[in-house]
């Protein structure tokens, strides 16, 4: 497109020109002023359009909003320059450096966004740095994080340090310009948030108008907004929300220092303390209270699942640092933001994984810690970030410390004003007038969540019968009908009794509330507050065991023990487990002032230290002294039940071979109720501890253990509907592979499932580095151990008539092979994921 328009001497000149003919453009915040185009290192924009790509053009018109007047005559007349820029992302780090390369003589170009392990490091390259600068030859590095992956000898010598963020409204109106030749007569704020410098290149087209390129721009930016939370019209303002405490004094701070940022009263890094990690029940409203947020401050907010970072990723190490990047990427494309990071238990605790995992995790975890530093330190930062948690124990120590997420704050269950003032809230002009505060009494430990539950229910209930909601409704859903019978409520009343009476007898604190009402997997309640539960003695900690134990004693003296006060972590007897094992290992209150973690890990320590478990024992002579943990077996039980409950028939017997300490069938016989279980193991302990395992369980189909070594023949069963193997044929001679194949031949009928599971090779080769040193350690401890190849089982399988059928991923770098007797299965490379 031909120009009219007067050749202006410089692009600083330019620059001056047109944002000046720009509307809603802030001048004082704008580009640069120099006293002549002598500093202008960049020289005219006629140069620069005939030979430069759109994205250089942008690059360029970045540096020059970036860069003081000084540093700008440094770059056009000093050689022996040594120079750092950090770009908000791995696309404009090529067209950064075609811009300085255009106005400086580089001998050296690092361009680093950490895609090689071994080389984006920085005790890589120091030695060229110091060749290039020591002669007098200047040296550039452009990374998204330069201190993660530049060489630090350039870090620390750097003369110009440049830090990039996104585009602002005077660099994309002096773009536009510049490409098409006229100038945007309104460029609107936030004009292409979130894209990233190639999709900007893509709207700002030379032969175009500015109006169409401001236009492109709009609806890219919205477009790719889709996945950014704009839809925050349904939550109230921070300001208006009950129950969050602590959160909402810190949120309602930050509120207003984001205010005072966006009038223009404060720099943004003035803006403190804004990264935190909140805790609490499921329910308690973690996500809402980051969408109010974010409302309150009128800014967007990005939420994110860390699980699927690792689910979607396939779980390589590349990918999942990848996934990481997109998402900081993303976030500090549309800053300033709200980053809610949701699950942040999921990265993995280093502290708390055994030397196979940490092998693996380890990596990852620090390219979290260092994204997540990078992401909200420097001067361009302009990000809230927000971990949510239900575990907070559960974190890496790194993640929660100055610097990235400061601390934690924990959002409590609501009280009962809180629970009447969300129930009116949510109700809106429905039941105007009545009084909510008896409904909230009844309702005393609900979630927000489930508050709200309330509400909508309750109005469909009312639309459904094709009139007004009525105060009966609302009252069905907090109280709802009874469905249970005399019998079972008297349990129930005896067992809620049994809490309330030993709390009242020991003293331990005021009873607030007793609920028969049934709410998810509790078929009561019973709420108490204590006087100093944060400061207690031995003798306090050892009465409120009694005082939750009490309640067991109930059903036992009235009717008989049942699943209902074990099982999940929130169960009376995981609570007290909890309680002992703390007393012992976490508060120094036991035989011992050594503290060995925190209650999650004396939790832990239970399952792999059978010295601990007999000090921590609940009753002494108990059957659970017997009982073998392992920590293998607790991580991997959940995903294997998934799958087990998608490939094991509906109904039969199940035989499972090399049992070990009975916490896999414990767990599979609770989740597949239809099923009988029928363990084994060769070893006298293991059977043991199963027995104790089935005991503690209290499920009727569970078998007494067998006593089966795969190696002899005949087995004392004749014939089951599936065999499971777990994490058997490695810690085993070759010898038990065959004798399990031929063993699941003559008890499997025509159809018959063989399912295995564990680390396996594949192709000759490993499928990780971990397990590969897993597969080093085993042979070592025992030459005929060891990692077997996918193949080679699969051939043994077929020469007892049992054919690979499936082959599934599973965490940590595992396997499920899924054999059927009698049946051609798919080819061993075939795979699918649950």
């Amino acid at each position: 497109m031909t120009s009219t328009k007067k050749t202006p001497s410089s692009l600083l000149d330019h620059a001056r020109r047109s944002a000046c003919r720009v509307e809603e453009i802030d001048f004082d915040h704008g580009l640069p002023e120099v006293p002549d185009a002598e500093g202008d290192a960049f020289g005219k924009p006629g140069d620069l359009l005939a030979t430069a790509s759109v994205g250089t053009i942008l690059a360029t018109a970045m540096l020059l909003d970036a860069l003081a007047a000084p540093e700008r005559r440094r770059l056009m007349r000093q050689q022996g320059l040594a120079m750092v820029v950090k770009v908000p992302a791995s696309d404009w780090m090529e067209h950064v450096g075609r811009s300085l390369a255009r106005v400086h003589s580089w001998s050296e170009i690092f361009r680093r966004v950490g895609g090689s392990r071994s080389g984006d490091k920085p005790d890589i390259g120091n030695d060229k740095v110091c060749d290039r600068l020591s002669s007098g030859r200047s040296v550039l590095g452009v990374s998204t994080a330069p201190e993660r992956y530049l060489p630090s000898a350039l870090l620390t010598s750097a003369d110009i340090r440049v830090e990039l963020g996104a585009p602002n409204r005077a660099v994309m109106a002096l773009v536009i310009d510049l490409v098409t030749g006229t100038r945007p007569r309104k460029v609107p704020p936030g004009l292409g948030h979130g894209l990233s410098l190639t999709e900007l290149a893509s709207c700002i087209r030379k032969g175009s108008t500015a109006a169409a390129c401001v236009r492109r721009l709009k609806e890219a930016s919205a477009l790719k907004l889709g996945g950014v939370d704009q839809n925050l019209d349904a939550v109230p303002l921070l300001e208006d929300c009950l129950g969050y405490g602590d959160a909402q004094s810190w949120g309602l701070q930050l509120v207003e220092a984001v205010r005072e940022y966006q009038r223009g009263e404060r720099d943004w890094s003035t803006v403190e303390d804004r990264n935190i990690v909140l805790s609490g029940d499921p329910g308690v409203g973690k996500t809402s209270f980051a969408r109010s947020l974010a409302k309150s401050a009128g800014i967007p907010l990005i939420t994110t699942s860390v699980s699927s970072w690792f689910a979607s990723t396939g779980g390589y190490l590349h990918d999942i640092c990848k996934a990481v990047d997109a998402v900081f990427d993303q976030a500090i494309a549309c800053s300033p933001c709200v980053l809610l990071l949701d699950e942040i238990d999921q990265i993995p605790n280093r502290a708390t994984c055994d030397n196979r995992n940490r092998d693996f995790w380890g990596p990852a975890v620090a390219h979290v810690l260092l994204a997540l530093s990078s992401a909200t330190s420097g001067p361009s930062s302009r990000l809230i970030v927000i971990g949510a948690t239900n575990f907070p124990n559960r974190l890496d120590e790194a993640l929660v410390r100055p610097g990235r997420l400061n601390r934690i704050v924990h959002i409590e269950r609501p009280d009962v004003p809180a629970i009447a003032g969300i129930l009116r809230q949510h109700l809106g002009g429905d039941l105007a007038g009545e009084d909510l505060m008896p409904l909230a009494s009844i309702g005393t430990g609900a979630t927000g969540a489930d508050v709200a539950g309330w509400a909508r229910s309750a109005r469909m209930q009312a639309r459904a019968a094709g009139r007004g909601m009525v105060l009966a409704d609302l009252v069905e859903q907090v109280a709802p009908p009874e469905t249970r019978s005399p019998v079972q409520l008297l349990a129930v009343a005896r067992h809620e009794a049994g809490h309330a009476v030993s709390h009242l007898l020991l003293r331990l604190g005021e009873v607030v509330m007793v609920s028969l009402i049934e709410k998810g997997s509790f078929s009561g309640r019973t709420i108490v507050h204590f006087e100093n539960a944060s400061s207690m003695d031995a003798a306090s900690l050892d009465a409120m065991v009694v005082s939750i134990l009490a309640a067991r004693a109930a059903d036992e003296r009235w009717g008989g023990v049942t699943t209902g006060s074990a099982g999940g972590l929130g169960s009376d007897l995981a609570h007290a487990t909890r309680l002992v094992a703390s007393k012992h290992a976490s508060y120094g209150l036991g035989t011992s002032l050594l503290y060995r973690g925190d209650p999650d890990h004396a939790l832990d320590l239970l399952r792999v230290d059978p010295a601990f478990r007999k000090v921590a024992a609940l009753t002494k002579g108990s059957p659970m002294t017997d009982a073998l943990f392992s920590p293998a077996a607790a991580r991997n039980a959940a995903p294997i039940a998934e799958l087990l409950k998608r490939v094991l028939p509906p109904s039969g017997l199940v035989l499972e071979i090399a049992s070990g300490s009975g916490e896999h069938a414990a767990h599979f016989a609770r989740a597949l109720p239809a099923l009988v279980w029928q363990p084994s193991d060769p070893d006298e302990a293991a059977r043991r501890s199963i027995v104790a395992h089935a005991r503690a369980a209290g499920l009727a189909n569970i078998r007494p253990p067998l006593a089966i070594d795969a190696t002899h023949r005949p087995w004392p069963v004749t014939r089951a509907d599936a065999i499971v193997a777990i994490n058997m044929i490695h810690i085993a001679p070759w010898e038990a592979t065959i004798g399990l194949m031929a063993g699941a031949e003559a008890t499997l009928p025509e159809g018959g499932m063989l399912y295995l599971y564990g680390p396996f090779r594949e192709d000759g080769g490993h499928t990780a580095p971990s397990n590969a040193a897993f597969d080093d350690r085993l042979r070592a401890r025992n030459a005929s151990w060891g990692l077997r190849d996918i193949e080679a089982v699969a051939a043994a399988g077929r020469a007892h008539d049992l054919h690979l059928a499936e082959r599934v991923a599973m965490p940590a770098n595992n396997l499920s092979l899924i054999f059927h007797r009698g049946r051609r299965g798919s080819a061993v490379g075939g795979e699918s994921t649950p």
